[in-house]
């Protein structure tokens, strides 16, 4: 009969042909495509330095012994005043389009969320993941759901909108050059919110130096964080850098000696700078988001966004952020009450660095 079971090495050719399916070619050959997706997983779920055998990747396997389900699972170490406490993301749900996908993605979270973990997180969720979830006594987590942009060039973001459709594509093209002049004088004019000035603050991209000796005091005084190891940070990085399109770019803002945060984001080819991480203390936010906007600007930059830190959601506010939701959502289930309760107050530290985008391929 059809079973879920947990993901074994021996399953990587079918689990990448899955992958193949569902997400497509990406525009390499077949035979390069399937070697990749085979590297990319193994990478994942089965080499990762914090691997554990308690915490498997599952697969939904029919009588046939066809592979027609993959549900992947990362672990996170992260505290509860100051406890330690098992955390598991989970990533990139496949189900042949061919088979009962709504059964197999159901049968697939089930196994997941009655894992041992005390904490079960899935961020880049689609809506049907979230009734799924739901359906299973997970909770959305609406807070940490929400998304803010900060328009750098708002004349040519709009342009953006305007080449997707192709009857005004044409538009676009002739209103680019006016564009580029509204933004270029509303980004030069002082009392614009628009304006971009120097920040009187030094940077430097030496993140892997700073980050495990400064991350403690820059969480929050929140009950619930991730915890970081050397290797495990690295093999993040790694993973942020591998994405295919990916641009990383990494500060490190600096007041003479004295760290006041840092940020992490990702430069796309629509010009939009994707955060994954902002760290600061309420009395540095404010120079770090200025610093952010402004060396994103300088490099093209057409807006700046980024999933919301509630913690942060009044400095976002001063420096005239927008707030939205744009699609995915962060759903959250756990052990206990108060893990929950903890993971859904503004305090905790969760970051996209932390969860699935650094899974993508």
């Amino acid at each position: 009969m059809s079973r879920v079971r947990p993901f074994v090495r021996t399953d990587l050719p079918q689990v990448a042909r899955l992958h193949l399916m569902v997400f497509g070619p990406g525009g390499r050959s077949d035979a390069d495509t399937l070697e990749s997706r085979c590297a990319h997983l193994s990478r994942l779920f089965i080499d990762h330095p914090a691997g554990d055998a308690d915490l498997p990747c599952f697969v939904y396997e029919e009588d046939d012994g066809r592979i027609v389900g993959f549900l992947g699972v990362a672990p996170r170490r992260m505290s509860f005043d100051g406890r330690p406490l098992q955390a598991a993301i989970s990533s990139q749900t496949l189900a042949d389009p061919t088979s009962r996908t709504v059964l197999v993605s159901v049968e697939l979270a089930k196994a997941f969320l009655d894992g041992p973990q005390d904490l079960s997180i899935s961020d880049q969720a689609t809506d049907g993941a979230r009734e799924i979830w739901e359906g299973l006594g997970g909770t959305t987590a609406h807070l940490h759901s929400i998304y803010w942009t900060r328009p750098l060039r708002p004349a040519q973001l709009a342009l953006t909108f305007l080449r997707n459709r192709i009857s005004l594509a044409p538009l676009a093209a002739m209103a680019d050059p006016l564009a580029r002049i509204v933004d270029a004088v509303a980004t030069r004019l002082r009392h614009s919110h628009l304006y971009q000035a120097t920040p009187p603050v030094s940077i430097d991209d030496r993140l892997e130096e700073t980050f495990l000796t400064w991350h403690p005091e820059f969480a929050g005084a929140g009950s619930l964080r991730v915890e970081y190891d050397d290797l495990t940070f690295k093999w993040l990085l790694e993973r942020c850098a591998q994405r295919r399109a990916a641009t990383l770019h990494k500060a490190v803002i600096r007041n003479e000696r004295q760290v006041m945060g840092w940020y992490l984001y990702d430069l796309n080819r629509t010009g939009i700078a994707d955060v994954l991480q902002i760290a600061a203390k309420p009395d540095s936010i404010h120079d770090v988001l200025d610093n952010l906007f402004y060396r994103a600007w300088r490099q093209g930059a057409l807006a700046v966004t980024g999933r919301l830190e509630p913690r942060f959601m009044q400095a976002f506010s001063d420096k005239y952020c927008l707030f939205h939701r744009r699609g995915p959502w962060m759903l959250v289930s756990a052990r206990k009450p108060e893990f929950l309760r903890a993971f859904l107050s503004e305090g905790v530290s969760f970051s996209r660095l932390d969860g699935e985008w650094c899974l993508g391929y």
